[in-house]
Order: structure tokens, then sequence, then C-alpha cells
């Protein structure tokens, strides 16, 4: 399994102009910035053993971007 997050606010991310962030938050379901604890969820929720049967896949995870 591979998550594959959107753009996240994190140090590395702090050279991303805010307007950038305030675009992808408009466009996404989500419709705010994605943080680091946004995508350490999915990964919990990942290493249940009720997600056992997940195998083989990318899970994305970013907001809803997708769906916009």
């Amino acid at each position: 399994m591979t998550v594959a997050p959107g753009l996240t606010r994190t140090p590395a991310t702090a050279v991303v102009p805010p307007e950038e962030f305030a675009d992808v938050a408009a466009h996404q379901a989500l419709d705010r910035p994605l943080t680091p604890e946004d995508t350490a969820a999915v990964v919990a929720m990942l290493a249940r053993d009720d997600a056992a049967a997940l195998t083989g896949q990318t899970l994305v995870a970013d907001g809803g971007l997708v769906l916009m």
C-alpha cells in the first residue's frame, strides 16, 4: 500500500505561496489545506488489522481534490 497525500502544510512546503494553498483548498472537497495529521490518520487506518484486505493500492489522500 502507498498513500499519496495532496499539498500538505509542512516545513518543506513553507516556500509554497499562501495563494497556492488557498487555490488548492478552493478546489478540494475538504475546503482547507491538508495537515500532516490528515495523512497520519489515513496511515493509521491502513495499519489496522481490519484493513488487511487492502493490498497493492495507492490511496490518494488529497482532501477530495480529484473529485472537484
